[in-house]
């Protein structure tokens, strides 16, 4: 079975500049993830099975309280673990209280940079880049079709997988900008340095048609919100 393709819309500016990016959530990816951490951060001391063993013999260990334990902690009567609702998960461990959380899940489908991201819940990009990894981990632990997963494009820098048409260079275009004229997307040649339309890339075929690689960018685990340019 076929892997669901990513898609990205290449009119969409790579950084915020003198205008704010776009909104370009996919609504249906928001939903799917409220409704899941509403019940992983339910307060419900009904008990799960066990994580480890995935015995049903389980009971309530700690109810949730202020300020911790934040979540109901439970027992396994048959292999003696303690365990929380999102024990043995890639998301075990991240600050999911958080005031910001919210807003990152409406972010997470959004074609934005990590940068961009964080300067929107005032963290620093690399926490941005982490909570990003952790929840396609996890979206594809619930979903291993990967129709979840493929809907995350924070913090992915697009590239067109096609030749320049001018050089026949391939994995050498990357996007710069619009032209003045009329404002379409224009690609930059890194091989022989020449500027491109992309109706010129795609051969007049619709935008849709056309493939990308995505780059990733390990970001500065300093900056705080800062955009790059």
């Amino acid at each position: 079975m076929k892997s669901p393709k990513r898609q990205f819309d290449p009119t969409v500016p790579l950084f915020a500049r003198s205008t704010p990016l776009p909104d370009t959530e996919d609504p249906e990816l928001t939903r799917f993830l409220e409704g899941r951490f509403e019940e992983l951060l339910s307060l419900s001391e009904t008990p799960p099975p066990c994580p480890r063993c995935q015995g049903s013999h389980t009971v309530l260990s700690s109810r949730a309280a202020h300020p911790r334990p934040a979540l109901p902690v439970f027992r396994c009567l048959s292999c003696d673990m303690h365990f929380r609702r999102t024990t043995g998960t890639p998301i075990a461990g991240l600050k999911l209280h958080q005031p910001w959380f919210k807003d990152f899940l409406r972010l997470l489908s959004q074609q934005r940079p990590n940068n961009d991201a964080a300067r929107i819940l005032g963290v620093k990009a690399v926490t941005v880049a982490r909570y990003v990894k952790r929840l396609r981990q996890w979206l594809l632990e619930l979903d291993p079709s990967g129709y979840w997963e493929a809907k995350v494009r924070l913090g992915m820098e697009i590239r067109p997988d096609a030749a320049c048409p001018y050089c026949h260079a391939r994995q050498s275009l990357h996007y710069r900008g619009f032209k003045a004229d009329d404002g379409e997307r224009q690609c930059h040649c890194d091989q022989c340095g020449r500027y491109v339309r992309l109706g010129q890339v795609t051969g007049g075929k619709d935008i849709s048609t056309l493939d990308h690689r995505v780059v990733v960018r390990p970001p500065s685990p300093r900056r705080k919100g800062r955009e790059t340019g």
